[in-house]
């Protein structure tokens, strides 16, 4: 019992040291910002590049669909409570973004005519002018 005890000792030892130090799942963090209307927005976070800068991927998933808007450098969750913050309008269903080296990419969609339609905003640590440059950029993502 004892010598079986070693073997399986010696081989759970040599499974763990096989696995490089820097392994990591491909997937680390999948962030789902869902709404009250069945639609979502998804922050996939992607990891570090080489240069130790965060990638996420944005989807918005509606029916079943998901659909990637875009890669960014920062994603999460913005609550109801912040919109008027952001120059989000009241009547959006959910919204994300974040701000990452000096820049914040920001997502938020509506319902027209019962579709999700996403609006892109953003804004620069120097920029020269006031706001977010929200434009709608779904007509194009629309699942």
């Amino acid at each position: 019992m004892l010598l079986s005890a070693a073997v399986v000792l010696v081989i759970g030892c040599n499974n763990k040291s096989d696995k490089k130090a820097d392994d990591k799942p491909a997937d680390t963090t999948t962030v789902v910002i869902p709404s009250e209307k069945g639609v979502k927005l998804i922050c996939k976070d992607m990891g570090t590049d080489s240069l130790g800068i965060p990638h996420y991927d944005v989807y918005l998933s509606a029916d079943g669909v998901q659909t990637k808007i875009k890669s960014v450098n920062a994603c999460n969750d913005i609550a109801k409570e912040s919109y008027e913050q952001y120059q989000i309008p009241k009547d959006a269903i959910v919204a994300c973004g974040g701000w990452y080296a000096g820049g914040g990419d920001y997502y938020y969609v509506i319902l027209k005519e019962g579709k999700p339609v996403v609006f892109e905003g953003w804004q620069e640590e120097q920029q020269e002018d006031e706001g977010y440059h929200w434009k709608e950029i779904s007509s194009n993502n629309r699942p």
